[in-house]
């Protein structure tokens, strides 16, 4: 199956199934709908909060809250967190000789392309890390450390599907689907989350958001004094969805049991250095 016919049928399912998560249905449709899929996909509804009047649409069951003792986020000062559920796809040191790109599956991503932002190298000698948020997953993102939150930036863009089928397929998948930048500054260094979107449409909802306009890229600066704690959220995805991150030189040191593989919200994957 080729890019273009992919990439038809990826936004013709996903406007469909974006439009159909936000309509409003009559509990005799939504609810064996919601016990259908979490059946499907393994979905632990015990640990989810459900609004008092139940869940309005699929996707507010699909951005759902979790009971408050559902995960417990590593207290340690310094800790760099899970900032999701999900799994580590990819792991990847910034190679100083690389430019200013890092490698997932093959493909070289510009962290220029990927953030929208003229990053000037500062990520050489840094890292890199991919988290792919199966449909099972709490699809809620939090801050992954204590930070300055110092710029929001919307960029619009296709809505490719990101399961590892579709990874295969289609080059560079990340740096051109729609997705939100979230800049901290960290002491001296710079963190940046990446909530990038797939099916759906306008799928990543977060309180600090730019204001959308024309052009395909806005940004929302916040001053030095807003400041962020390990755990806080940031953002919800209303249907499906990764995080990249990417730190600077010495910022982080990932613990040695910190591999792929399938991770909580809140378990500490490094400390800061």
């Amino acid at each position: 199956m080729n890019e273009n016919l992919i990439s038809r049928l990826a936004m013709g399912v996903c406007g469909a199934m974006g439009t159909l998560a936000d309509i409003r249905l009559p509990d005799a449709i939504l609810k064996p709908a919601i016990h259908a899929y979490s059946l499907g996909f393994g979905v632990n509804r015990d640990e989810a909060t459900v609004p008092e009047q139940g869940f309005s649409c699929f996707g507010d069951f699909f951005a759902r809250a979790l009971k408050a003792d559902a995960r417990t986020v590593c207290d340690e000062t310094d800790a760099f967190i899970s900032p999701c559920d999900g799994k580590i796809v990819a792991i990847q040191s910034i190679d100083r000789d690389a430019g200013n790109r890092f490698s997932v599956k093959g493909f070289n991503y510009s962290i220029d392309q990927l953030t929208g932002t003229q990053t000037d190298n500062r990520f050489a000698g840094g890292g890199g890390m991919v988290i792919y948020l199966h449909p099972r997953d709490y699809h809620r993102v939090h801050v992954p450390m204590d930070g300055q939150l110092r710029e929001v930036r919307h960029i619009s863009g296709a809505r490719f599907p990101v399961a590892p089928w579709a990874e295969k397929r289609v080059d560079g998948i990340f740096q051109r689907n729609e997705r939100m930048v979230f800049h901290f500054a960290i002491g001296g260094g710079t963190l940046i989350l990446v909530m990038v979107a797939a099916f759906g449409v306008g799928n990543i909802t977060t309180p600090y958001a730019p204001p959308k306009g024309a052009h395909t890229s806005s940004v929302r600066l916040f001053g030095e004094d807003h400041v962020l704690r390990k755990g806080a959220e940031l953002g919800a995805f209303r249907l499906g969805s990764t995080v990249v991150m990417l730190w600077t030189e010495q910022l982080l040191t990932l613990a040695p049991s910190t591999a792929s593989g399938k991770i909580l919200l809140g378990e500490k994957l490094g400390t800061k250095s």
